[in-house]
């Protein structure tokens, strides 16, 4: 059975390379064939409930995407890899502000997805949403990526509200030797990593170097520059304990291109620094009985101050303003900071069922002129209780359920939960009707910005210009999604069907609103307030289709519709009605190997625009390895054409026909 080969390969010799994912332990002694719950050859999943489960155990649909798959779609960043999920899209403003969102509804911040990398979250309280051209991961690093399409609160708490994005990257004892990558192509875009893998006596690590440049769309000036660095290590000190040691950081930037008087007339460079450090000391004395701890620190800085001068005729008309100037200055200099402290507790209540439980303390720390007109540092604190059952009815009826209470400083106390029953109809056929809801913390800027500039006209008068205006406190957001599943798994043909209807209903959704009229706006009357604006109901129906004909080939099939929008969501068009992923990769001989990809998705609306994005993609790719003596290469090249019409978030950004090259070398 695939999941008990899994546990007994993590306990095989030191078991360092016990693997340390998305919240949960998978625990290194003593697995048994009893935990196969329904008895099957089935994939095993390690971030939905915090309990390891074989993907059809699952309480929500969840896609896989392994190392492997990624390296023949020949991704480039982090949120290309989630164009191979149902129901995501991916859009980007400019280049250094990719996006990712789970069934539309989201702009360019998109607060209402989690990413989490080894079991600590990414996304950042200054602006809210994750920051993905300045994550502290390097693709080459990612062992795999385990999506849950629904809202998961129940397991991960705040911002898990449409879906999570769990990575988990190699664990430090999986390889050795030195492995280097390095990418060239399209507008610029460079990139090279070096890793080393090494052990000393009973700890192993992983040290990762990467550089990066990319100019991004050919029609605006939009490059981007970073700088990464991470050391992973693992340190078993006895058979049952073991202490994991994360560092890492990412020095970066990027253009931003924002509007003052018409489109693309202010151009500004943002420095940013994110870094982190991850503590874990676990303790698994048997499968199912284990103790973990986790500490997690994040820094995150924002520099960018520009001032830029403009003609105050072309902002007024008013003939009477010719030959004067207004400098209008941008000062976004802001930072933030997170501590988190976590303990989890797992065990086996009986041979038919499973529980997780435990809390977690957090202290976030917001500062920044530009988000609150003062130099003042503002903190939010956080307390979470979590539990998740797994209980086997019957032999072919399993039950999960979990909830998280969460109470914090903005919105006080809040209760996620979530449900769902699963039936093994017949072998290899399940069936799971499930119910959870996701919750949202306003944000900082939402519950307490106050976005103010000052600009001076070159006749010494000085006007104030109004973005955000603080208003009374507004209340969290809330999704409840209702779900009926189909799981089909068929290992002879190696071929795994995974089908979902849902219901979504979202309610008091947080945005800006434009006032009527504003006192402290002398420029142009153009404030806004942060307000509970919004309920949407929707429907949508998925399906995901992997198959590998042969032991050299797999196929996957992605495709997500959306149906039943309320008036309010309907006429928005800020969902998708068709999108569409075709994947196929093949090993030829001669240590060949050809794969591709066909991207497409309708017309939709990011919410903080108003032109339609599509997208009608073609991906193709072709890699030669080669071995010589001990070292192994291989080299890649890749083209994205597109096929016509596609639209990435504005229709400024210029679509062209990208071509790569990619060299990875290997020297143990």
């Amino acid at each position: 059975m695939r999941f008990a080969s899994l546990a007994r390969t993590a306990c095989h010799g030191s078991r360092i390379s016990v693997l340390l994912a998305s919240s949960t332990l998978l625990q290194t002694a003593h697995a048994q064939d009893e935990f196969d719950l329904f008895d099957e050859d089935v994939p095993v999943v390690l971030s939905a409930s915090r309990l390891i489960q074989p993907l059809s155990s699952s309480p929500a649909s969840i896609t896989v995407i392994d190392a492997e798959m990624i390296r023949l779609s020949g991704a480039r960043t982090i949120v290309d890899i989630l164009r191979l999920v149902p129901g995501f899209q991916i859009g980007r403003l400019v280049n250094g502000n990719p996006i990712a969102t789970y069934n539309g509804t989201s702009e360019r911040y998109n607060p209402r997805l989690q990413l989490i990398i080894d079991g600590r979250p990414t996304y950042v309280p200054l602006y809210g949403g994750i920051p993905w051209s300045e994550l502290p991961i390097a693709l080459t690093d990612i062992d795999r990526v385990e999506v849950t399409r629904a809202p998961n609160a129940a397991t991960f708490g705040p911002n898990s509200f449409a879906a999570v994005v769990s990575i988990i990257t190699r664990a430090p004892a999986a390889r050795s030797g030195w492995y280097a990558n390095a990418e060239a192509g399209g507008n610029d875009f460079r990139t090279g990593t070096l890793t080393y893998h090494g052990e000393a006596g009973n700890a192993h690590y992983r040290v990762t170097l990467q550089g990066e440049r990319d100019d991004g769309f050919s029609s605006i000036p939009d490059r981007e520059r970073s700088k990464l660095a991470s050391i992973r290590s693992h340190w078993q000190i006895n058979p049952d304990d073991r202490l994991a040691i994360d560092i890492g950081g990412v020095q970066g930037g990027h253009q931003e291109l924002d509007t003052v008087v018409e489109e693309n007339d202010l151009v500004g460079y943002t420095d940013t620094k994110n870094a982190y450090t991850q503590l874990v000391w676990e303790r698994a004395r048997a499968t199912d009985d284990s103790l973990r701890v986790q500490y997690y620190y994040n820094y995150f800085d924002i520099e960018d101050d520009t001032t830029t001068t403009f003609d105050l005729i072309d902002i007024t008309g008013n003939p009477e303003h010719a030959g004067l100037t207004i400098d209008a200055p941008v000062n976004r200099n802001s930072h933030s900071t997170r501590h988190e402290l976590e303990v989890q507790r797992t065990r086996r209540l009986g041979s038919n069922h499973r529980i997780v439980f435990g809390g977690a303390l957090r202290q976030d720390s917001v500062k920044g002129q530009f988000l609150f007109n003062d130099l003042m540092t503002r903190y939010v604190s956080t307390q979470r209780a979590f539990a998740h059952s797994e209980y086997n009815i019957k032999p072919d009826w399993l039950l999960n359920s979990g909830l998280m209470i969460e109470n914090n400083s903005i919105s006080n106390v809040s209760a996620s939960p979530r449900l769902s029953l699963t039936h093994r109809h017949a072998p290899g056929h399940h069936f799971r009707i499930g119910y959870s809801r996701g919750t949202r913390t306003p944000l900082l800027l939402e519950e307490d910005g106050e976005v103010t500039l000052e600009y001076t006209i070159s006749n010494g008068q000085r006007v104030t210009d109004q973005f955000i205006v603080n208003e009374d406190t507004i209340n969290r957001e809330t999704i409840d999604v209702f779900d009926i599943g189909y799981y089909h798994n068929n290992p002879s043909r190696n071929l795994s069907i995974d089908a979902k209807l849902s219901y979504h209903d979202m309610r008091k959704l947080i945005g800006p609103q434009l006032l009527d009229e504003t006192d402290g706006d002398t420029f142009d009357q153009s404030a806004r307030a942060y307000r509970n604006r919004f309920n949407y109901r929707f429907s949508s129906f998925e399906l995901q289709i992997d198959h590998k004909p042969t032991s050299r080939s797999q196929l996957r099939a992605a495709y997500a519709y959306t149906f039943g929008e309320d008036s309010t969501l309907g006429p928005r068009g800020l969902l998708p009605r068709n999108t569409l992923t075709l994947f196929a990769g093949v090993d030829l001989r001669d240590a060949i190997t050809l794969s591709g990809e066909f991207y497409y998705t309708s017309n939709w609306i990011w919410d903080d625009v108003r032109d339609k994005s599509t997208l009608n993609r073609l991906d193709l790719r072709v890699e030669k390895r080669m071995r010589l003596a001990r070292l192994k290469a291989s080299i890649a090249l890749q083209a994205e054409l597109d096929l016509g019409g596609t639209v990435d978030y504005l229709e400024r950004n210029r679509i062209e026909d990208l071509y790569f090259a990619r060299l990875t070398i290997e020297l143990p």
